[in-house]
């Protein structure tokens, strides 16, 4: 639900609220401060009093004491019996005077406007028909006693002006407090994204959890997407260092054997070790071979940058395997020897050739003959094997103390 719709309805309820809470309040301190009678009460009091007369046999006895009942609960009342023609049956202030027939008219026509007089007692006329006789009963009561019916009352009267002040406060008041609550919950929501903000890095993801289908809701949810993908991101790019590190590793540990290989051919020749031209044309191609060979460990080495952008590229040509792997293999024998490494080689006179990266494949080729070198010298023997493959794939096996075996599969 949008902000702006959810606003609206929370405006619509606070004010739905506000008017139902001011009018109850209305009414009850209304009836707390203001009580009396309205035209209702009054002719049911009649009504009830007439009834309890002829229930009582109708006698004037009877009339009297169910009105002094009456004026006992409402002391402030006067209760007179008339007869049709004026006199006095019975009266609880004592009159005894008839009423002369101007004075019943005139009763009987301002009864109306009596009702609505702040100042002057109001007085109420009932029929009452009793055993057959007709009576009229007068009730006259103080106008205090009419405040609950007697609207301009309400603002003549400091006690019934605070009856309407309150509520009217509270209508006033009751949407404040739905704003308040709207609001504020909008700060703690949006309290949270800024403490997630702050806090974020790229060590460490963040999350905000709201469950609100609003815009503060799309916007936690979208952080929550961008710190998941800046975290991705951020182990995809410790991911390449690593990767990278390994490289320059790798590349820096490849460039150490060939560089032993010319130092000891170089000085072999410098010495003049050697047995003839034959052999001395040889020393100086795996020189030259292994020099080649630096010299392409060096240009990688500075694509080292570019694989960081675009990554390896693979130059895929038809390589022969068997070719690669002699011309590899008498790079290291002078080093196999000076170690005393017994070298066994086993290369079929077959041709196997399959689309590779030359220089790839011979760096894997050259990264398993230095490991064995370097981590199995001590066991005099290094056997190299070519089979045919497929699926590629390398692998290790080891027997402790007895002999490691890595194996190298590529596919046809």
């Amino acid at each position: 639900m949008k902000l702006s719709l959810k606003l609206w309805l929370y405006f619509i309820v606070s004010s739905a609220a506000a008017i139902v809470l001011a009018v109850t309040l209305a009414l009850t301190l209304g009836q707390i401060l203001q009580p009396g009678h309205t035209y209702e009460t009054l002719k049911a009091m009649a009504d009830e009093m007439i009834l309890e007369v002829n229930q009582n046999g109708a006698k004037e006895t009877a009339l009297h004491e169910v009105t002094k009942i009456y004026q006992s609960e409402h002391p402030s009342f006067v209760f007179e019996w008339l007869h049709t023609d004026g006199a006095i049956v019975y009266a609880s202030d004592g009159r005894t005077q008839a009423y002369s027939p101007s004075e019943l008219i005139h009763m009987l026509a301002n009864e109306s406007d009596s009702y609505w007089d702040l100042e002057h007692p109001v007085s109420m006329m009932y029929p009452a028909d009793i055993s057959g006789y007709n009576y009229y009963l007068h009730l006259e009561i103080p106008p205090e006693a009419m405040r609950e019916s007697q609207i301009l009352f309400y603002f003549r009267s400091w006690t019934s002006f605070f009856s309407l002040i309150i509520p009217f406060l509270v209508f006033i008041i009751t949407p404040y407090f739905f704003t308040y609550h709207f609001f504020h919950s909008l700060r703690q929501r949006l309290t949270k994204i800024i403490a997630a903000l702050s806090g974020m890095s790229i060590d460490c993801r963040r999350e905000i959890h709201d469950d609100h289908n609003d815009e503060i809701g799309q916007l936690a949810d979208h952080f929550n997407t961008m710190s998941k993908r800046i975290h991705e991101q951020v182990v995809q790019i410790q991911d390449q260092e690593n990767k990278r590190k390994t490289l320059i590793s790798n590349l820096s540990h490849n460039l150490r054997t060939p560089l032993t290989n010319i130092l000891g051919y170089a000085k072999t020749l410098q010495r003049g070790l050697y047995k003839n031209e034959d052999e001395l044309q040889a020393h100086a191609a795996i020189i030259l071979s292994r020099s080649q060979y630096m010299e392409k460990r060096i240009n990688a080495l500075f694509q080292v940058s570019q694989y960081d952008l675009h990554g390896v590229q693979i130059q895929k040509s038809p390589t022969q395997l068997a070719g690669m792997l002699r011309k590899v293999l008498a790079e290291y024998i002078a080093v196999l020897e000076s170690k005393g490494i017994e070298m066994d080689i086993s290369i079929p006179e077959i041709s196997m050739t399959l689309m590779a990266d030359a220089n790839l494949l011979e760096r894997a080729m050259r990264n398993l003959i230095d490991n064995a070198i370097k981590y199995g010298a001590a066991g005099k023997y290094l056997r190299v094997e070519l089979r045919h493959a497929h699926g590629g794939e390398v692998t290790v096996d080891s027997v402790p103390g007895l002999e490691t075996r890595f194996s190298i599969t590529l596919p046809k």
